[in-house]
């Protein structure tokens, strides 16, 4: 029998036998520079540390390098022997940062496939979309689990193709699809485009996408259950409070109101982080009972704020002072390393051209401060403008490599504001995420 139980956020225990698969561990290190986990991890980290020590057969399993997926602080404290499964992405920076931390036995899951102990182990990437995230499934001899994590869109035709032949093995009784149902960027929120009727409706609409094409890939693949995770976080920003609320995580009843409103066969389980399904009934962490997941929320906030885990976060911190003229340098070197990362790829890769002629600004009002680019140069600017507002603290440490870029975006340590109004800038902001880590590992040395 498999059992899967939820730890936190997008990370569960897979276990089958004596065999143990962490995925994505997160404890409780400010992800892009805000984001806490709520609920917390359910499992405190001592213990998994201590299963892998004494369990040769404990693996951890990591989708992506985002730092809500891939803690460093937390996965140093794993034996370096303990064996690691990423997918076989094409760039090196996941590889790179696991060796970095010293790990030796690392395995690169293809689309084709991996066996590692009694589970054959795939990754589905979507280059259209990210070059550097991917859904995992595990399959079983009784039981397929597909870890899509933050990849909500629907299905592409060649990943689809692949996962329903795997799927079509199974019974749709051995077959759970976990997948984001929640909102995990800046749009709306930090928007200046907009006024806060409109960014409510605008992440509404957002939210309900996100909820419907994960239940979508679900009953496509003929898949009878279904977990709501990886939207169990929280940003804590000084500014804006109200984040906590609009961005925590969405009721399994609301998902599963929406699955009976598509018309879907799909059950989804009403889990919560400690809690455990075994393809045959939910096991509760206190035997019985559901904890009530609001109050589940309030008294995570209540713990990190008496704890002191807040004040980690980036708009709580106390940041060095930087000299004006070196933040300007610096500010230079960055946006003139963007166009050169970005430039080379375009045509090679294909990847989000339209980021070629948008005018690119960073704009620290605190400091009277700004500098623009336009990619591609100058003569090719077509009129859009995609303005990044940053308070002078995380500016430092950003341009410093303390802080990473998506901290501005996806930790909503900033604003944005586009022209004309409601220009669509995800290139902008895919590309600059990608060259945000080229950046800080370059400033770090690593």
């Amino acid at each position: 029998m498999t059992n899967v139980r939820l730890v936190s956020h997008s990370s569960v225990l897979i276990q089958k036998g004596s065999e143990f698969i962490l995925t994505d561990p997160w404890f409780e290190k400010p992800a892009f520079g805000s984001w806490l986990p709520v609920p917390p991890m359910s499992i405190h980290p001592a213990y998994l540390t201590s299963l892998a020590s004494t369990n040769p057969n404990f693996s951890i399993a990591v989708s992506h390098g985002h730092d809500d997926h891939l803690d460093d602080k937390f996965l140093s404290l794993f034996p370096k022997h303990t064996n690691i499964i990423i997918p076989e992405y094409k760039s090196k920076g996941v590889l790179s940062r696991l060796q970095r931390i010293g790990f030796k036995n690392i395995i690169q899951a293809p689309l084709s496939g991996v066996q590692h102990g009694c589970f054959n182990i795939r990754s589905y990437i979507n280059m259209e979309i990210s070059r550097d995230d991917a859904i995992l499934s595990f399959e079983a001899s009784d039981n397929l689990i597909v870890h899509a994590n933050d990849n909500w869109q629907e299905l592409d035709v060649e990943n689809f193709q692949i996962l329903k032949m795997v799927a079509d093995r199974f019974e749709s009784e051995q077959i759970l699809y976990m997948s984001q149902c929640n909102l995990a960027d800046g749009f709306p929120s930090i928007y200046r485009d907009y006024d806060q009727e409109q960014k409510a409706q605008i992440h509404t609409n957002r939210v309900d996408n996100i909820i419907k094409n994960s239940l979508l890939n679900a009953n496509k693949l003929g898949a009878k259950y279904f977990i709501n995770y990886a939207g169990h976080a929280v940003p804590f920003v000084q500014s804006a409070g109200e984040l906590k609320d609009i961005a925590s995580f969405k009721s399994n009843v609301e998902i599963q109101k929406a699955c009976d409103e598509l018309g879907y066969d799909v059950d989804v389980l009403n889990v919560l982080p400690g809690d455990s399904f075994n393809f045959e009934e939910v096991q509760n962490q206190f035997s019985g009972y559901s904890i009530s997941e609001e109050s589940i929320k309030q008294e995570s906030y209540k713990f990190y704020e008496s704890y002191g885990r807040v004040n980690k976060c980036d708009s709580y911190r106390d940041y060095s002072f930087v000299e004006r003229g070196t933040l300007s340098s610096s500010l230079g070197k960055f946006l003139n390393g963007f166009t050169k990362f970005v430039e080379p790829r375009i045509e090679p890769t294909g990847f989000n051209t339209d980021i070629f002629g948008c005018k690119i600004v960073f704009i620290c009002e605190d400091m009277r401060m700004s500098q623009e680019v336009v990619v591609g140069g100058r003569d090719s600017f077509d009129g859009r403008v995609a303005k990044f507002y940053m308070p002078a603290s995380l500016f430092a440490a950003i341009m410093t490599g303390d802080s990473n870029w998506e901290n501005l975006y996806i930790g909503y340590g900033g604003e944005v504001e586009t022209t004309p109004k409601d220009t669509n800038i995800r290139a902008v902001v895919r590309w600059l995420a990608m060259y945000g880590y080229v950046y800080q590992r370059e400033r770090n040395d690593w």
